[in-house]
């Protein structure tokens, strides 16, 4: 009776999940560190910081899936979904990505290749991105390109 009446008023201190919008950034960046979240990206807005951490676990259960990655494209980028090559006649194992988000740009790509690597299944190919926009605006027209690979070396030993 001496002991623990005292303690109960601090019990609520140690749950994080339900306390995960009151978190600040440094114990978000921490929290993600001990929950080995390989796409978090320290550099992302607070608000997406905790959309990735709350959605971590559902991720990590269907990490290499089509819904793993549009759900981490979707917490970083907006809007956004995948076509797998089936869904638009291209070669196997391919996909594309499409997004209405204008701010990936060249300068926002690195950051998004390095998360999409993450979260796809390692053999699969991206094929491209594709940003779709819609409304009034003068036409004006450009190209974009940039290509992508790995390779991947087997050593065989005796």
């Amino acid at each position: 009776d001496e002991i623990v009446p005292p303690l109960t008023g601090s019990i609520g201190l140690l749950t994080t999940w339900d306390k995960i919008n009151e978190l600040s950034e440094e114990e978000l960046d921490e929290l993600a560190w001990e929950l080995n979240i390989l796409w978090y990206e320290k550099g992302a807005p607070i608000e997406t910081k905790r959309d990735i951490i709350l959605s971590s676990d559902k991720v990590y259960r269907k990490l290499g899936t089509k819904w793993a990655a549009e759900n981490v494209i979707t917490s970083y980028f907006g809007e956004g979904y995948i076509r797998e090559w089936f869904e638009y006649s291209g070669e196997p194992g391919h996909f594309r990505v499409y997004s209405t988000n204008p701010s990936i740009t060249s300068d926002q790509l690195n950051a998004f290749m390095n998360i999409l690597n993450k979260v796809k299944r390692h053999s699969s190919k991206l094929d491209g991105i594709f940003i779709t926009l819609t409304g009034l605006m003068k036409p004006k027209i450009g190209v974009g390109m940039r290509e992508v690979s790995t390779e991947t070396y087997y050593v065989k030993s005796r």
